[in-house]
């Protein structure tokens, strides 16, 4: 299905940014700018016209409706597939949402955020089509994050590197450094309204677990629904993840440039390679700040650093 929007110039340019690393060629001479990805193509005329194909082409066409504040007379068209009215009503509950990010990555914080959707706002965020948010791209989550952190309540807390270091040395493991963010960006986030909400987490543990983890902790909000994969499943948690993505790429975007080094997301063998370069060239102490060092990626690294 197809969905096309009539933009300005400047407009137009911004939609070619966006998308110039899938940039494509095209055979139509009336085409400034083609690009694809896996879930969608995009096609800019020299009338300024843009059309969305492909897959994920609505999500796509509500991003940039909200994005750009565009309007059109004509209703978008919507997919035959029948929703069940019940299940898109669940998903933009008016709730908390709290989710982590960075808990995969060797280098870089562990994040997590509460966010709010408020009623007020439920326009704006389905308008964004961010129903699968584990499917957007870093680049979209840049665009779409800024966008989000202008409109919705948020509580965000960053444990950097070499607190992590610390506390795991210290005898903390993962979860319970989880547990403990989880509940104080909760509080945090409730201070900030005059309301309660239902608050739904993404799980990462189960219900008695999570709560054993903070037993030293004073103040527990234990009124917390738990739901596996619940990005999917609640835009609240989609948002909240969406967020902390958003503060973790920033941040780990300003680690590059402290560190001197492009430094990767996640853990794999490229990983292993440049944390043994690192070592070589800085010695492993400076890998405090920046890196996880329980990761079993820096016992391979010192590996692959014996044969260099």
């Amino acid at each position: 299905m197809n969905f096309v929007m009539k933009l300005s110039k400047e407009e137009t340019l911004r939609i070619v940014k966006f998308y110039r690393d899938y940039a494509s060629d095209s055979k139509n001479e009336s085409v400034l700018f083609f690009a694809k990805t896996e879930f969608v193509s995009v096609t800019v005329y020299s009338s300024n016209k843009v059309m969305f194909q492909g897959v994920d082409a609505l999500a796509e066409y509500k991003m940039w409706v909200a994005m750009l504040n565009y309007t059109d007379d004509k209703p978008i068209k919507k997919p035959s597939t029948i929703v069940n009215r019940e299940i898109v009503q669940d998903y933009f509950l008016e709730s908390i949402g709290s989710d982590e990010v960075g808990t995969g990555d060797f280098f870089g914080p562990v994040t997590v955020c509460a966010a709010y959707l408020d009623y007020r706002n439920l326009e704006f965020v389905k308008g964004l089509g961010i129903d699968d948010s584990k499917k957007l791209t870093d680049e979209k989550i840049l665009v779409i994050g800024e966008q989000l952190v202008d409109r919705i309540t948020f509580s965000l807390l960053t444990l950097h590197n070499d607190k992590f270091n610390d506390l795991t040395e210290k005898g903390y493991n993962l979860n319970k450094l989880k547990a403990y963010l989880h509940n104080k960006a909760i509080l945090n986030l409730l201070e900030k309204l005059n309301t309660e909400p239902p608050v739904i987490m993404d799980q990462f543990a189960a219900k008695d677990l999570y709560f054993s983890y903070l037993t030293d902790e004073k103040n527990v909000y234990r009124d917390v629904i738990f739901k596996t994969k619940g990005e999917s499943k609640h835009a609240s948690i989609a948002i909240a993840s969406i967020i902390a993505r958003y503060a973790f790429l920033k941040h780990f975007d300003k680690m590059c440039v402290d560190s001197g080094y492009s430094l990767l997301k996640g853990a794999s063998k490229e990983v292993d390679l440049l944390t043994a370069n690192i070592i070589k060239d800085k010695g492993e102490s400076f890998l405090r700040k920046y890196a996880k060092i329980n990761f079993k990626t820096l016992d391979k690294a010192k590996i692959i650093l014996n044969k260099l």
